[in-house]
């Protein structure tokens, strides 16, 4: 079995204070010498009304640099991408960074609770651009029948199409579209439940997976096809619980770890292996994850029991991973690109 090996936190809040701010679910690329990241800033509310807010005061995209070994070099401590339109006010969250004909593409998830009536909120991707990471333009969002969310774009055409991958829960789904105004134009959504099923890529095949799976790291062109890291959550059906109860009850740190101790969820990281020509065809998957919650900063923390990788790149032969650790810290994890291309090439799909 192959595992990430861990290079600890690379970036967390200053501040110690359990559930009020958060630095975590960063998206990176490579560009050099330099890695650009761009990760979620959060402030959570002293009091909130479940019903009608979100948990968070602010909740906002922010830049950082990094070598591409993993040291902080630079954090700019300031919003890159902020709620501004309806579709995201209440927040612009785990943005992931992909580098596409000549700019950066950032693909978020923006999220309506502030403004929606009760109970119907959604959380929709948002797409902005950038081509120095002091400034953003959004270009849109994604508007259908229900919540979309782990969404990005492969970096390059395939057969001369923008291939969009995204999460319409529990599986994964693949569209392609012409152009960015396509994919943003909301008649190619038009009717979307009714082919969501012919579009699902992949879907929980082992336990580990049993609640949803969801893209996280944008699609790595290999020697072998389109590496893809994703991450899976298994719920347990004898603990059953509400995320509106669980931000609720838990204010503080002894609350939180003898919830968590119970384990009624566990996000982990999964790999598999994408045609490089037809990436809606599966070559190949591990049947088991390649990170999942050991250290006390993924164990415990304002959402315990969560690895969530968001990205990824590959230098000097060594592939790197970002992730949340408990919607707290990122942190990174590596291995040998050739390693895992060899581990996956004996799971054949």
């Amino acid at each position: 079995m192959l595992k990430l090996q861990r290079l600890g936190v690379v970036l967390q809040p200053d501040t110690p204070q359990f559930r009020t701010v958060a630095k975590f679910n960063a998206g990176m690329t490579l560009a050099g010498d330099i890695v650009h990241m761009v990760y979620r800033y959060t402030e959570w509310r002293s009091e909130f009304d479940l019903t009608t807010q979100s948990n968070y005061a602010v909740d906002e995209t922010r830049y950082a640099r990094l070598t591409p070994t993993g040291q902080l070099l630079f954090d700019s401590n300031r919003a890159l991408l902020a709620p501004s339109e309806p579709w995201d006010a209440s927040g612009c969250q785990d943005a992931r960074i992909i580098p596409f004909e000549g700019a950066y593409y950032l693909f978020y998830c923006g999220w309506d609770k502030d403004i929606a009536p009760a109970g119907q909120d959604r959380a929709r991707v948002g797409v902005a651009r950038t081509t120095d990471f002091i400034t953003a333009q959004k270009l849109g969002f994604i508007d259908h029948y229900t919540w979309d969310k782990d969404a990005f774009i492969f970096p390059e055409r395939i057969g001369g199409k923008i291939a969009y991958v995204h999460r319409v829960s529990p599986n994964i789904q693949i569209d392609t579209f012409d152009s960015f105004d396509a994919l943003l134009d909301p008649r190619n959504w038009a009717d979307y439940e009714q082919r969501v099923e012919a579009a699902t890529v992949l879907r929980a095949a082992f336990p580990w997976e049993c609640g949803k799976v969801g893209g996280s790291v944008p699609p790595i062109r290999t020697e072998d096809g389109w590496l893809l890291i994703y991450h899976a959550v298994e719920t347990f059906p004898d603990r059953q619980f509400d995320w509106r109860e669980v931000a609720s009850l838990l204010r503080d740190r002894e609350k939180a770890t003898q919830f968590y101790a119970t384990r009624p969820f566990i996000y982990r990281a999964g790999a598999a292996l994408l045609d490089a020509k037809n990436p809606t065809r599966v070559i190949a998957r591990l049947p088991y994850p390649i990170l999942e919650p050991e250290e006390d900063y993924e164990l415990y923390g304002d959402v315990g029991n969560v690895v969530f990788p968001v990205g990824g790149y590959v230098y000097d032969g060594d592939l790197y991973i970002s992730y949340g650790g408990a919607d707290r810290c990122v942190a990174l994890a590596k291995t040998r690109l050739n390693d895992l291309l060899a581990e996956l090439k004996k799971h054949p799909a």
